[in-house]
């Protein structure tokens, strides 16, 4: 109704249009606050009280429904009323982003409900001959998502996108906690072909959800690169191609990943390390909506290094002669410190 009274004022001559805008866009901007706050009264009580099922998610896709062709009649307004709209559709839109982003929270944690175990059984030992964590993970995603493309556009896109970045956090965090240690050039080309592997399979889940945030998509393929390279410059070459791409990411999370890959020696760590060195003490700005590895803390790289060398060298020893170099509490520690 709105929206046809003027569409007839704007015809009749552009200043009668412009007073319909501003009369139109200040009611909208008080009636979308009170829609807003009813919103959230609405998530508040079915996380206190509702059982958050299928009709709590149906309800919430709805309500995210009403706001693009709203968000449109707030733009066609400011269009009719460039001045007269200069707090009023800021207000407006306010509200509306409000509504759209709690509403992608809640039906992104309900969906991480579901698949957040199944993260800890990641980038483990056993992980490196069983896909079930990997696949219930996948699959759990289409079966949300099933009921989540009922999302109209924007929203959907903004929902999508957000459960992408969730998901390579979830997955790179697994990574950083360095429950695999490769002892051997072949236990690195296992975990990095198999991280290439899962890698490729959530660029085409997302892919297939339709989702724009594609920048996510190189970051598991150059932590692989990483592990499986060889030589010290071209690890060098891809710590600077990753860092370039995820400029959020420090020191302490290419540190951890050498030790992953069971890089002992200092001085080749060192000319490694000196790389990222180089990007945090430039002035590069990064743009939040690109933030990753600022979501993944790490702890101190000095402990996990210390108990990488330990390690390695235990793996050195067989025998009686383990038990004469280390006492069995410290034997207990260094295993305890690398997660194995």
């Amino acid at each position: 109704r709105l929206k046809v009274d003027l569409d007839r004022s704007t015809s009749v001559n552009q200043f009668l249009g412009a007073r319909v805008a501003r009369c139109s866009l200040t009611g909208l901007a008080d009636f979308l606050y009170n829609f807003q706050r009813k919103v959230e009264m609405f998530h508040e009580t079915q996380a206190e009280f509702g059982d958050r099922g299928d009709g709590y998610v149906s309800r919430t896709i709805a309500l995210v429904n009403c706001c693009p062709p709203l968000r449109s009649f707030v733009e066609r307004c400011r269009q009719c009323d460039p001045q007269g709209s200069e707090e009023s559709g800021p207000r407006a839109n306010s509200s509306l982003d409000r509504i759209v982003n709690q509403s992608v929270k809640v039906l992104t944690d309900r969906l991480f409900e579901h698949i957040r175990p199944f993260f800890d059984k990641l980038i483990k030992r056993k992980w490196l001959n069983n896909t079930e964590a990997f696949e219930a993970i996948e699959a759990s995603i289409k079966q949300h998502f099933k009921r989540f493309r009922r999302m109209d556009a924007p929203p959907y896109q903004t929902l999508v996108g957000e459960v992408h970045r969730r998901v390579l956090v979830e997955y790179v965090r697994a990574i950083m906690r360095g429950r695999v240690i490769c002892t051997s050039s072949k236990m690195r080309k296992r975990m990095a072909f198999r991280l290439q592997d899962e890698a490729k399979q959530l660029k085409g889940l997302f892919k297939d959800l339709e989702s724009s945030s594609s920048w996510l998509d190189s970051v598991i393929c150059h932590l692989a690169d990483i592990i499986l390279l060889e030589d010290t410059p071209s690890i060098q070459m891809e710590v600077a191609v990753l860092v370039k791409e995820f400029p959020d990411i420090r020191k302490k999370h290419v540190s951890t990943l050498l030790n992953i890959r069971g890089m002992m020696r200092q001085a080749e760590r060192q000319e490694i390390l000196n790389i990222v060195k180089d990007f945090e003490c430039s002035s590069v700005l990064m743009c939040r909506d690109h933030a990753l590895f600022s979501d993944i803390p790490i702890t101190s790289e000095v402990h996990s290094s210390r108990a990488l060398s330990l390690f390695t060298l235990l793996c050195t020893f067989r025998g009686p002669t383990l038990f004469c170099l280390f006492a069995p509490r410290a034997v207990q520690h260094i295993s305890t410190s690398i997660q194995l």
